[in-house]
């Protein structure tokens, strides 16, 4: 058992423990405590990679890397730029399978770390590409 808020100390500094006054409240070890790498992946992380808000973010950056090669293939007369679709069609696979998983947070982590590898690949694959054509 903990005690929070315990009110002034008295000969603080001099090993003392705190006076537990009338305003103290006693709370379980066993509270809500973020500890550890784990414990902050999945309380914190996974409840904000299933919003809505991050999906449709997502489906808006894929669908405009994935319209910025289809355009740039007629432009520049080449096959080149339709590279990275493969790359992005894995990103599309895994934003559904992050969809799919809604309270189970294994499969969502699982997922949204595929999808944003695929997303950091297909714009490193979107550069590369556009060096290697202009």
């Amino acid at each position: 058992m903990s005690v929070e808020g315990a009110g002034p100390r008295s000969g603080a500094g001099e090993g003392t423990a705190p006076a537990e006054g009338a305003g103290d409240t006693v709370v379980p070890e066993g509270r809500d405590d973020v500890r550890g790498i784990s414990d902050l992946t999945f309380r914190v992380v996974a409840p904000y990679l299933g919003s809505l808000i991050l999906h449709k973010v997502m489906l808006v950056l894929l669908g405009l890397m994935t319209v910025a090669c289809v355009v740039a293939a007629p432009v520049r007369l080449s096959a080149l730029p339709l590279i990275p679709l493969p790359v992005l069609g894995v990103g599309f696979y895994a934003l559904r399978r992050v969809r799919a998983a809604d309270g189970d947070y294994r499969p969502l982590l699982r997922w949204s770390s595929l999808l944003f590898a695929a997303t950091l690949i297909g714009l490193w694959l979107l550069s590369v590409v556009g060096r290697w054509v202009s």
